[in-house]
C-alpha cells in the first residue's frame, strides 16, 4: 500500500475546480480536482513540503529524500515551485508571485462544507459556491506513487473542503444580465402591440 499523509491548508483560493463533476483533460480518466496557488514560504507551503518529504521516506526508506529531491527538481510532485502560467506564458490570475498545488481524485468526490460547517449535498449548490476564486480550508492527501507504467510520483487527492464565504468569482458567469441591460436594444412592447 503506497504511502501517504493526510493535512490541512488554510485560507486558499480555489481554483479551476472540478469539485461537483468531473472533468476529462486529454486521455486522463474523468477526475474532481482544483488548483491552489501557494505563497511561497507561507505556513502551507512548509506543511505540503514537510508532508511531501515525509511521505518519500516512508515510501522509500533509506532513499526517500534523495528519490523527493529529484521529484521535485522534475516537477514530479502535485506542488510545483514556479508560477502556473497559461499558453502564452502569462500567470493565470491568482497565481502571480504563487507557486501552485494541484490535487486530483480520479473516483471520490470530495466533500463540501459551507462556511458554517454545514455538508452541501447539492451538486447544484457546490457549483455555487465552490467557485474559482472561493477562500478555502482543503483537507488533503499526499501519497505517493510507484509503477511500472506512470511511474514514481507524489500526488495530491482533496478529501473535502470548507467554503469560507470569502473571495470572489474569478471564472466570469457568477451574475446574471437584468432588463436595463437590453433596454436599449430592445423593441418597444408598443410597436410589438400594433404589429398584433
Amino acid at each position: 500500500m503506497a504511502a501517504k499523509k493526510q493535512i490541512r491548508i488554510k485560507n486558499v483560493l480555489l481554483c479551476f475546480p472540478n469539485i461537483a463533476e468531473p472533468q476529462q483533460y486529454g486521455d486522463s480518466d474523468p477526475a474532481y480536482g482544483a488548483k491552489f496557488p501557494i505563497v511561497p514560504n507561507s505556513e502551507n507551503h512548509k506543511a505540503i513540503e514537510a508532508a511531501m518529504l515525509e511521505v518519500a521516506k516512508e515510501e522509500w526508506k533509506d532513499r526517500g529524500a534523495s528519490v523527493y529531491e529529484d521529484l521535485v527538481s522534475k516537477e514530479k510532485t502535485a506542488f510545483v515551485k514556479r508560477v502556473y502560467k497559461d499558453k502564452d506564458s502569462e500567470p493565470y490570475q491568482g497565481f502571480e508571485g504563487m507557486h501552485y498545488l494541484s490535487v486530483r481524485n480520479s473516483k471520490t468526490q470530495p466533500t463540501v462544507y459551507n462556511q458554517y460547517n454545514d455538508k452541501v449535498d447539492s451538486n447544484a449548490e457546490i457549483e455555487r459556491i465552490a467557485h474559482s476564486g472561493a477562500i478555502v480550508h482543503a483537507s488533503l492527501e499526499i501519497w505517493a506513487q510507484d509503477n511500472p507504467k506512470y511511474g514514481r510520483r507524489l500526488n495530491c487527492s482533496v478529501r473535502g473542503i470548507l467554503v469560507t464565504g470569502e473571495g470572489e468569482n474569478l471564472g466570469g458567469g457568477g451574475s446574471t444580465a437584468s432588463a436595463d441591460d437590453f433596454a436599449d436594444v430592445a423593441k418597444a412592447k408598443a410597436d410589438a402591440d400594433d404589429l398584433l
